[in-house]
């Protein structure tokens, strides 16, 4: 492995999450792979709360390329590009070397690959309870199609163990309709609604959970 290794360490030796880098210590990490005419992006960690895996974070990168390629018979599009060899090369090293528990692969040789691995470490105890909360609630605003839901926002804070939701025409209806099914019993649900400003008749609700 040369394009990869002091990334793929990275990966296995340190305990903070790749995407808390910044671009510079990712760039340096990761900048080889360019030489190959690589480009590469992440999503942002994703904590499964849910089956075999729950409690242990996905992480997904995708390698964009740009490799050389001829149409052939003028219908096939072929890549003629030694780099492309290479390429995979690195990325039969990259699953061999990531200590990980399982390492899927989404691709499409002519414009990206996408490696998914879930990391060994795990999240456990009150961070796991309020990450299961946090992705039920995206559950169901990733299908809420009212405007109650397109104005909310929600983000969890994991030192502090909450989560702040930002709403605007909040009704207790509306938030029980969108949250149907979600026990929130467990939890402190505390709704501090912010006076209108200006013209504006739609107050801002904000509402944060803890345990």
């Amino acid at each position: 492995m040369r394009y990869l290794e002091k990334f793929v360490n990275y990966l296995n030796e340190s305990v903070e999450d790749v995407t808390d880098l910044t671009k510079e210590e990712l760039n340096d990490l990761l900048i080889p792979i360019t030489d190959l005419g690589v480009e590469y992006s992440f999503t942002s960690p994703k904590v499964i709360t849910d089956g075999e895996f729950s409690g242990h974070r996905s992480l997904s990168i995708q390698f964009k390329n740009s490799f050389k390629t001829i149409v052939s018979s003028g219908v096939t599009e072929e890549i003629v590009d030694d780099r492309f060899w290479i390429f995979l090369d690195e990325l039969i090293a990259l699953k061999n070397r990531l200590e990980s528990d399982r390492v899927s692969i989404n691709i499409n040789f002519r414009h990206y690959i996408v490696i998914t691995f879930i990391q060994r470490a795990k999240v456990e105890g009150d961070l796991l309870t309020m990450q299961k909360l946090y992705n039920d609630m995206t559950e169901k605003t990733n299908i809420g199609k009212s405007d109650f839901c397109y104005g909310l926002t929600k983000k969890l804070y994991a030192d502090e163990l909450k989560i702040v939701v930002n709403c605007s025409s909040f009704t207790e209806n509306k938030w029980n309709h969108l949250f149907r099914g979600i026990d929130f019993s467990n939890f402190n649900v505390n709704k501090e609604i912010t006076p209108t400003i200006g013209s504006s008749r739609i107050n801002t609700t904000v509402i944060t959970i803890t345990l």
